[in-house]
């Protein structure tokens, strides 16, 4: 069964719990807006007839006692009432488009005004029905909402007390058609719902953004496993997070596992190498001898020639081939069983300067510069000043050698905060990737008259030495090998 991605699961997961909570969220605000703007709606109404009320002055009984009606018929009184209060009425519910107001009276047990009259002017007169709440307000003068189908239709019905001396003589009403308040709170809804809607998409486009972020990180994550263990010097590109840890975490693994690596290849070097290198040395030992005697036999037919003898040239070339031979023979011999070290803390900068004095004059001769970089205040180091020196002289003449008339090499010392560090780099051809591995094996070389000896050399000196050597190329741009030494301890003798 094939597994859910995991980017895709986090994106499931978070969208499920984005989506329900902003809808719960949603829903409590919205009834929570829903009753807030009823509350609102309740107090601009009861505030209108709070007005209504402070503008009656008296009683209804005394506007009548003013106009000499006190005994008139009840049409005639609530008449004279709605000519006294209408324009009061008018002018309050106009001011709220959508309001309609007015005055009841208890003792005529009627409808007095009902602004704006033009509208709801006929409803003058009327009386509320037994079960009206009105009533209620009346009987225990305290105000009361009600939200029905009443005189003018289905209404928010505000109903407030007219309280004179203690006695209920009536109420004022305020109230709103409950088709504008829907539509009020049905305007609120949509933008509400718009607004978790385009929460939920922003959510979701950045759940999506989160999730893929991760998911890149992981195949990253899982790209550089599966590289590491083809090729344990693959290291993991930094990232941020925890994910950035366990990153750091595989590539701190993967440096063990190369630490390891390159311990055991050592080791098989080294047992390699001292079988060869024992096999070399019985090997030399057995070519000197001939090859001394075959030389000091053509010098002695050399000395019998006439200067201008054609044969000179062909006893030169042997001499040439023999000490070829030799040369080799002697780096054999010294590869098998270098000689013994005298150690002596010095300073590093001092054998390079002895051992460019030996390389400079061929340098010279091919028109390759050499430029020094001498590093300051370098820790002392503890080493055999003459095998180091074939280390750096091995290399440098490989990097005459690589270089084009006019080429670079560039020398540099420096310090590290266990021993100093010595950087060969030359602006030369390069070498392939494929060989750069195997510079350091006996034999091998890239030049067709290289004994293949000289680096072996420098490997094995370095590693007598406790240090490490690094060489880094491109074909086309330049070589670069980098010696590294410990410095002498702190508290030691000048050599051991």
């Amino acid at each position: 069964m094939r597994r859910i991605p995991i980017r895709i699961f986090i994106f499931i997961f978070i969208s499920l719990i984005i989506a329900i909570s902003s809808i719960g969220t949603g829903f409590i605000l919205m009834r929570e807006a829903e009753y807030a703007l009823l509350q609102e709606k309740q107090r601009k109404l009861f505030a209108l007839a709070r007005v209504l009320d402070s503008v009656l002055v008296g009683t209804f009984d005394e506007i009548l006692d003013s106009e000499g009606l006190a005994g008139a018929s009840r049409e005639a009184r609530i008449g004279a009432l709605n000519r006294r209060l209408r324009a009061v009425t008018d002018r309050v519910a106009l001011s709220e488009p959508g309001v309609g107001v007015g005055y009841y009276s208890r003792s005529l047990d009627a409808i007095i005004t009902y602004g704006p009259s033009e509208t709801l002017g006929h409803k003058v007169g009327q009386s509320i029905s037994a079960d009206h709440k009105g009533r209620f307000v009346m009987a225990t003068g305290m105000p009361r909402v009600q939200t029905a189908g009443l005189v003018r239709g289905e209404i928010m019905n505000c109903m407030y007390p007219i309280n004179r001396d203690g006695e209920v003589i009536g109420y004022i009403w305020s109230n709103e058609l409950m088709d504008d308040i829907n539509d009020q709170i049905r305007k609120m809804l949509y933008r509400f719902y718009v607004a978790i809607a385009a929460g939920i998409v922003f959510s979701f486009a950045g759940t999506a953004f989160i999730a893929h972020a991760v998911g890149l990180r992981i195949r990253e994550i899982k790209r550089g496993i599966k590289a590491i263990e083809t090729d344990v010097t693959h290291r993991i590109a930094p990232m941020g997070g925890e994910l950035g840890e366990i990153a750091v975490s595989v590539n701190e693994f993967a440096e063990v596992l190369e630490s390891r690596r390159r311990l055991e290849e050592q080791m098989q070097r080294t047992d390699r190498l001292a079988a060869l290198g024992e096999i070399a040395a019985g090997v030399a030992h057995e070519i000197r001898n001939p090859m001394t005697s075959i030389k000091g036999f053509v010098q002695l037919i050399e000395t019998g020639m006439e200067p201008e003898d054609v044969r000179r040239k062909y006893t030169s070339i042997v001499i040439a081939e023999v000490d070829r031979l030799n040369k080799m023979v002697r780096e054999l011999l010294y590869y098998a069983r270098p000689s013994d070290s005298l150690k002596l803390a010095v300073d590093i900068n001092g054998i390079l300067a002895d051992t460019l004095l030996l390389v400079n004059l061929n340098a010279t001769r091919q028109h390759v510069q050499i430029v020094m970089d001498y590093g300051e205040d370098l820790p002392r180091v503890v080493v055999d000043q003459e095998q180091i020196k074939q280390v750096f002289l091995n290399i440098l003449i490989n990097a005459v050698q690589a270089v084009e008339n006019g080429g670079h090499i560039r020398v540099e010392s420096m310090a590290l905060d266990r021993g100093v560090a010595v950087v060969v780099e030359d602006d030369g051809k390069g070498i392939e990737p494929a060989q750069v591995a195997r510079l350091f094996d006996p034999f091998f070389t890239t030049r067709d008259n290289g004994t293949g000896l000289g680096l072996a050399v420098v490997q094995k000196i370095i590693d007598l030495h406790h240090g490490v050597v690094e060489v880094e190329s491109r074909l086309g741009e330049g070589t670069r090998f980098r010696v590294v030494l410990p410095a002498k301890p702190e508290g030691d003798g000048d050599g051991n």
